[in-house]
């Protein structure tokens, strides 16, 4: 099948899917559309063992469109069923692998939290950014991030949406490995062989076990939930009009209404300058 925003390479018993869209990899609905209906065609194949996620050298992922969420409310929201295509990933049952290089923040962060391993380039960046946009995350990064690291780690990454480089990603426990970036695309292919010369029942049923989770499903819906209330909520609106006009304002009690240029040193402020379209 033919995509326009990923790229599927089918190898002999693995395939690498490519996010590769003109919106520096953000992941709006049509790009997670395809990259759900590839990851659920490839499921079927009988010849496929395991599944490569990439995205480009810049960015892995910058998130969800922003452009798409200023348009959403919470009733548009549910009524397109808007993140459902990543947690379909969670029905998957042969191993996804996500390869991190450049930055995977927001959504693009929790699409990587989505697959069963995270493994990092030297230069790739992470990140949950959406509070500064008046959100939370939407995507599972609340609860799926706790699978690898301590609630207070969580609770540092949401609340701060700070951006952490991979050394810090590991001592998280969120990273399995972290490879030098100018080994990181022949490390990809070789350790694909590696993973699909395994027997596939085998690598299905171990995925299974570790992720038998019964109150997953219902922490990512309650999330959702406030995710979608937020849409609605004026600093939704102040916020992401602050980002795409690369300007911050300030939250706090929502009384302060004078606009701040954004810090060069600040984590927002450098991402704005690295992403003029907007991600998250």
């Amino acid at each position: 099948m033919n995509y326009k925003n990923i790229k599927v390479e089918k190898r002999e018993n693995y395939a690498i899917i490519e996010i590769a869209n003109n919106k520096n990899n953000s992941l709006d609905q049509k790009t997670l559309n395809e990259i759900g209906d590839a990851t659920k065609n490839l499921n079927k194949s009988k010849e496929i063992k395991c599944i490569g996620l990439i995205g480009g050298p810049k960015f892995f992922s910058p998130g969800a469109d922003i452009k798409e969420l200023e348009k959403l409310d919470s009733k548009k929201a549910k009524k397109q069923k808007l993140f459902s295509k990543v947690d379909d990933l969670q029905k998957i049952d042969i191993p996804i692998i996500s390869f991190v290089e450049g930055y995977a923040l927001g959504g693009g962060f929790e699409l990587a939290l989505s697959s069963d391993l995270i493994i990092a380039s030297s230069q790739a960046k992470f990140g949950l950014p959406e509070i500064n946009l008046g959100l939370i995350p939407g995507i599972g990064g609340t609860q799926k991030t706790k699978k690898f690291t301590s609630n207070q780690n969580v609770k540092y990454l949401a609340m701060s949406g700070e951006i952490i480089d991979a050394e810090t990603a590991m001592k998280y426990g969120i990273v399995s490995q972290i490879i030098p970036k100018e080994n990181f695309k022949e490390f990809i292919i070789n350790f694909l062989n590696k993973i699909s010369s395994k027997p596939k029942k085998s690598l299905q049923i171990i995925k299974n076990l570790i992720n038998s989770e019964e109150n997953l499903k219902k922490s990512l819906k309650k999330e959702r939930q406030e995710f979608f209330k937020l849409l609605d909520s004026d600093n939704k609106k102040i916020g992401i009009k602050s980002f795409l006009s690369k300007y911050y304002e300030s939250y706090v009690l929502n009384t302060y209404k004078a606009l701040v240029p954004f810090s060069y040193k600040s984590d927002l402020g450098r991402f704005c300058i690295l992403y003029k379209k907007g991600g998250w």
